[in-house]
């Protein structure tokens, strides 16, 4: 209405002063309207500001058998109360039968528009210049700071309200990491912690993991409340029938949150998996899964991928990807692109051979820069010499462990200060 009412105030000020018939046509919901310009007095109009005083449109507007018009500029514009007469009849048969009423509109003058605008500028500063580290004057206006739940991304909101945050909390949770995937935090924010929380908890202790360690276990799975408590106790039912010590047992589901979110059958097929492809023993299965349970759930794929490499690309054997995958089985849980190229640099620079890598499998595991630059600074004092049959040997272990000191003084046998400065020249 407001910006009909400023079409209408422009059509006025850009008209001419000539005499024109007064129409009102009113269609399914479209209406003009052509003022009568000969009886507007053009010198009181633009006597004082346009906008003083002055009302565009008429109290009311009926428009089926009757036109009324209020006063325009102190003048009586038109009064008629005609049902027959043609010139008054603002609409064919047609048209009423597809019009639409109007409905009148109560107008503002603009000292009421003033007067609502400076109570809203007097609130606005108030609430600007109220120090918001004074108590409230009503301990009730308290509640009314913080948000309503609603979904969020945010689990800080929820803290103060949720006593099953306040728990995960309690137990060392890091609620940033929920945050971070998608669909935990309406998830969590559902469930009760006497109902749905604190027996699984219980379960988790009595399997053996640590009370300090439950903070890190549930943060990395927060999907085990959604599995069956009945599901879990067959889980670890499975894990001592396959002759794991509980020594075992509490090792693998403390290093691995997710290994009870597998079913028994599909940790079945994956320990059989490595049974057959790696030529392993019923012991050397358990050994491994004790050893590095992450192995045993990581994706396939990647595990076949890195065992391609070991034996096509590296050239190992198979009894020596073996004795590589039991002595460092995190060899297979590293990047595939990386563990070549390091490979490559061990193999082609430093000399190492396959049965040395197998001795010291460590080294493939060791960062590029700490081996580029220790093997450069050994080649530069002509200690690289890692073939234990030759005099001045240095263990490739030497090269892929300890700190630059050690390093310096007991591998290179020079000063801490002389490996720095050569660092400075790479």
């Amino acid at each position: 209405m407001n910006s009909l009412r400023s079409k209408i105030l422009s059509s006025v000020f850009s008209a001419r002063l000539t005499p024109s018939p007064l129409t009102l046509d009113v269609r399914r919901g479209y209406f003009t309207c052509l003022w009568h310009n000969s009886v507007l007095n053009e010198k009181e109009y633009f006597h004082n500001t346009p906008f003083k005083k002055i009302t565009l449109f008429p109290p009311s507007i009926y428009h089926k058998s009757e036109c009324k018009y209020s006063e325009y500029t102190k003048s009586e514009i038109i009064s008629k109360n005609t049902k027959s007469s043609n010139a008054c009849d603002l609409m064919t048969h047609k048209q009423k039968h597809d019009s639409v009423t109007l409905v009148e509109e109560p107008e503002l003058s603009l000292s009421e528009l003033s007067d609502d605008w400076t109570t809203e500028m007097k609130w606005i500063t108030s609430q600007e210049s109220r120090d918001v580290l004074l108590p409230p004057k009503d301990s009730s206006d308290i509640d009314v700071l913080s948000p309503e739940l609603r979904p969020s991304f945010n689990l800080a909101a929820y803290v103060n309200r949720s006593h099953t945050l306040q728990e995960m909390v309690k137990l060392g949770v890091d609620l940033s990491k929920w945050e971070k995937r998608r669909g935990i935090c309406p998830f969590i924010l559902r469930l009760d912690f006497e109902k749905d929380m604190k027996q699984h908890i219980l379960f988790l202790h009595d399997v053996g993991v640590p009370a300090d360690d439950l903070g890190r276990w549930l943060t990395i799975n927060p999907l085990i409340f959604k599995e069956n408590l009945d599901n879990l106790k067959a889980r670890l039912d499975y894990l001592q029938t396959m002759k794991f010590t509980p020594d075992q047992i509490t090792r693998i589901i403390s290093k691995n949150p997710y290994w009870l979110l597998f079913s028994c059958v599909r940790i079945d097929n994956r320990l059989g998996y490595f049974q057959r492809n790696f030529d392993l023993s019923g012991a050397e299965v358990r050994l491994l899964a004790a050893k590095q349970p992450r192995l045993i759930t990581l994706n396939l794929y990647d595990i076949k991928r890195t065992s391609f490499a070991v034996l096509e690309e590296m050239g190992f054997k198979e009894a020596e990807m073996k004795s590589l995958l039991l002595t460092k089985p995190k060899i297979w849980m590293a990047h595939g692109v990386s563990l070549l190229r390091r490979f490559d640099f061990i193999h082609s620079e430093m000399g190492l051979t396959h049965a040395q890598l197998v001795q010291f499998p460590q080294i493939l595991l060791s960062r590029d820069f700490r081996l580029k630059q220790r093997h450069s600074y050994l080649k530069l004092l002509g200690r690289n010499q890692y073939n234990p049959l030759k005099s001045n040997y240095v263990s490739p272990l030497a090269i892929a462990t300890g700190n630059d000191a050690d390093f310096s003084l007991n591998v290179a046998k020079t000063s801490v200060q002389d490996f720095n400065n050569f660092l400075k020249t790479m």
